[in-house]
């Protein structure tokens, strides 16, 4: 009969490997395209961007079924409130890029040009937006957050996970010129969003439609409606960029609020 104290080594071991999968995961996709030149390059790096999401669909069916349940069970099944949490969601991430919009185009900031918010871009987003939301949801907020819960308690957990998202995000950091202070900000802003969607996870009853429909909203409008910074020069991007500077801070904070608010309401 195994111990507490070895249940508990085995779980923390299981968990670590897990993690370790996603980041070589992600590694994969920033490292072999450089290995290349050219359209093989941008062919080879699309075509492991989407792989990505069918490893992890891989791996997170091997581990759901080692612990002896399934990716349903992890916050995404289908009930009578789901649509409504989509809503919540979908609301706070509009109202959030929405406030960190009016603060670029009132103050001096950068938004992309109107004749560059084509149609190709929107479809584009959307094919990208989709399997980012749910999986990246999936796999930090799903698998991850309450695995980390058992072993480290809740507080400990959100902290450590978001931290863990924020570093996923590596691939942004190796753009040369940013500027050491941008940078931080950056890992910053990614925590923060981390520790957003994991507690709107926990508001929601640990159901992950909240978030998968809130990180949908963020990423779609706010890489249509800002330049993609690093890749394109913006103007202060510490205060008004998307994702790296300050106004981002507030954005995230108002859409927690937000959340927070429409799911009491709901409660109540």
């Amino acid at each position: 009969m195994i111990g507490l104290d070895e249940e508990r080594e085995f779980d923390i071991l299981k968990l670590a490997l897990f993690m370790a999968l996603m980041l070589v995961i992600v590694e994969m996709t920033v490292i072999i395209p450089n290995l290349f030149t050219g359209d093989l390059r941008a062919l080879i790096g699309t075509g492991l961007f989407f792989a990505t999401f069918a490893f992890m669909y891989i791996i997170l069916e091997r581990f759901t079924t080692w612990d002896g349940t399934t990716i349903e069970k992890l916050g995404i099944e289908i009930d009578d409130n789901t649509i409504r949490r989509i809503v919540i969601g979908g609301i706070a991430g509009v109202a959030a890029i929405a406030l960190i919009a009016a603060a670029a185009f009132f103050f001096g900031g950068q938004l992309r040009p109107v004749e560059e918010m084509t149609a190709d871009l929107l479809m584009s987003e959307i094919m990208i937006t989709v399997p980012t939301a749910l999986f990246e949801e999936l796999v930090h907020r799903g698998y991850i957050l309450p695995k980390m819960e058992g072993l480290a308690g809740k507080n400990r957990a959100i902290l450590i996970s978001s931290l863990f998202f924020s570093c996923l995000h590596f691939s942004w950091w190796t753009y040369p010129g940013i500027p050491l202070h941008v940078l931080l900000l950056f890992i910053f802003n990614i925590f923060l969003g981390g520790v957003v969607l994991s507690l709107s996870y926990y508001w929601s009853n640990r159901n992950l439609w909240v978030p998968i429909a809130f990180h949908f909203v963020w990423n779609m409008i706010g890489y249509i409606m800002f330049p993609t910074y690093p890749r394109e020069s913006v103007v202060l991007p510490e205060i008004f960029q998307f994702e790296w500077g300050i106004t981002t801070i507030v954005g995230f904070l108002f859409g927690l609020s937000l959340i927070y608010g429409l799911l009491l309401n709901k409660k109540k």
